[in-house]
């Protein structure tokens, strides 16, 4: 049994849990209307600027995963310096804004959430789960298989995210921004509004918490790195395997970002998993989309909801643009039902749901399935950008989109379709690792807007500048509907790496492993096929083998 212990959302409407679920009811919102350099606008929940800073031990993103995770570490009375309990933190962009300094190294995520862990002195490396806008669901579900397979007994989750020049102007010239408050699944509505905040939510396998995480699922469409699918299929698919019963819902606190194509989508999925009649609420016309943080907070204020008897309503709806006829409104409703869905989805076509329920009680623990025995196929790369190249013709050459991406999915590309070459047909999972993330990408979007006098971000690069895109290529090519996930780590570790793999083998085969490319252009993939079931020790055999 995974169990909630305690949560703290820190976000512009307040500095703990019931702070911003009072504000919610009250009708408060903090979302207001900047302009980028070109003159154009945009709307945003922003924290006040005179509390944007670093102050020299921590920035500002640091300090907001510290603060949030301080008041729900006290809220839990755990100890967070225990090798019993670990961290995962849930962020796509982090301290990117640091790339205006020129300062790469603090910029990593690695970094940023091993200094997080230092400040609690916890001696476990840190997780960074960056799954685009999923992560925050992602990392809940790494959370809980951890805690399950008993990698650990508590378990952290910090969802946080802070807008940046380097973010906004990324959505802008996507032309995803909405100028005015976003209409999540209204006719009217034209784009979404970004916000910061951060949040946390302390699991553990024993306790005396009322919330238990039931169930988790993660599904790749397999459509396009930036669209959904028109059908839904991934969403579909995460609310089919979550196999709930629609009369105990409370409500599905929808992903609903106000984009035209995101809230038909879901729309569409919902109907099809036949659930269009429960309520469904979107909170992103009050705290607009806050990434990295977005699944944590709105898991737990929806937590809060189930609590109070409340369906949220939905700020900015007024009429139906949906062509599902699903059941939400802008008034608040009640409910006595104390189970909810969660859901979400992100670049890459990546998708997400999770179960909660309102209870405790025992929960029959599954069997453990027989290890398998079956052969890890593997390779490494370490080439130049022009190698590449000439691996890509030499061996697969039928793939004219590889000249459109970018390097760390040119080399996840080539080192998959090589290692796939070799290996039994299956519907494979993909997971990988680095130390980087995007970080090539990242520096070469920042130049796009480092100069004033020559501001010009480029949505080409734009749409890379998020690990897990690689993942999402790599299903596109294959049409792999399984599992996609990126996960990010200080330095790598055969050990850690290996624990997340051989959960995620529990569901599928994983095409698995390390894949980077650094600021300073050096490729290095050393990729597997692993066989579902496969056992913790030998994935970790086969791992320090290829990371050498």
């Amino acid at each position: 049994m995974v169990i909630k212990l305690a949560d703290n959302i820190y976000s512009p409407l307040g500095a703990t849990t019931h702070a911003n679920y009072d504000a919610v009811m009250s009708g408060q919102c903090a979302l207001k209307q900047y302009s980028l350099p070109d003159g154009s606008r945009y709307t945003a929940s922003l924290f006040p600027e005179e509390e944007r800073h670093d102050d020299g031990e921590h920035t500002f993103f640091e300090h907001l995963c510290i603060a949030s995770a301080s008041d729900a570490i006290a809220r839990a009375g755990i100890d967070p310096c225990s090798p019993r309990c670990r961290f995962f933190l849930s962020t796509t962009k982090g301290n990117v804004h640091l790339l205006a300094k020129g300062e790469t190294e603090r910029a990593l995520l690695g970094t940023s959430a091993a200094i997080i862990c230092r400040h609690f002195g916890n001696p476990n490396p840190p997780v960074v789960v960056s799954n685009a806008c999923i992560s925050g669901l992602s990392a809940q579900i790494a959370a809980m298989r951890s805690i399950e397979a008993g990698l650990c007994d508590t378990a952290v989750v910090i969802g946080c995210d802070v807008q940046s020049e380097f973010i906004i102007s990324g959505f802008q010239c996507l032309h995803a921004l909405s100028p005015d408050q976003c209409r999540p699944f209204d006719s009217d509505r034209c784009g979404l509004n970004l916000g910061e905040a951060a949040a946390t939510i302390i699991y553990s396998n024993s306790g005396n918490g009322e919330w238990v995480a039931e169930g988790g699922a993660m599904c790749n469409d397999a459509n396009h790195i930036s669209g959904p699918s028109r059908t839904g299929e991934g969403s579909y698919r995460c609310l089919q395997a979550l196999d709930v019963n629609k009369d105990e819902l409370a409500f599905i606190s929808v992903h609903g970002t106000s984009t035209l194509y995101n809230d038909e989508m879901e729309s569409i999925a919902i109907d099809r998993a036949g659930l269009a009649d429960v309520p469904l609420f979107s909170l992103k016309g009050v705290y607009g989309h806050t990434m990295g943080a977005a699944g944590v907070l709105e898991t737990i204020l929806s937590m809060q909801a189930v609590e109070h008897g409340v369906v949220f309503g939905t700020r900015g709806f007024k009429n139906l643009g949906v062509s599902r006829h699903v059941s939400i409104s802008a008034e608040t409703r009640t409910t006595d039902k104390q189970s909810f869905v969660k859901l979400l989805s992100g670049f890459g076509g990546c998708n997400a749901a999770m179960t909660f329920c309102h209870k405790t009680g025992a929960i029959t623990p599954s069997i453990p399935p027989t290890p398998s025995t079956s052969t890890i196929h593997s390779i490494r790369l370490t080439p130049t950008a022009e190698e590449l190249v000439d691996l890509y013709r030499t061996h697969i050459g039928d793939y004219p989109k590889f000249f459109k991406m970018d390097p760390l999915s040119r080399l996840g590309f080539v080192a998959s379709e090589m290692l796939l070459q070799e290996c039994p047909k299956d519907d494979y999972g993909v997971l990988l690792f680095n130390r980087s993330s995007s970080m090539a990408d990242d520096t070469a979007f920042q130049a796009t807007i480092q100069d004033r006098g020559n501001w010009f971000p480029s949505p080409a690069l734009f749409v890379y500048t998020l690990p897990n895109i690689v993942t999402g290529e790599i299903a596109i090519r294959n049409h792999f509907l399984t599992e996609t996930n990126f996960m990010v780590l200080d330095a790598p570790s055969a050990d850690v790496m290996a624990e997340q793999i051989a959960l995620s083998t529990e569901r599928g085969p994983q095409i698995t492993g390390w894949c980077e490319v650094d600021a300073h252009g050096n490729y290095l993939a050393a990729l597997m096929a692993v066989p579902q079931h496969t056992h913790k020790d030998i994935i970790e055999q086969e791992l320090s083998k290829i990371l050498k």
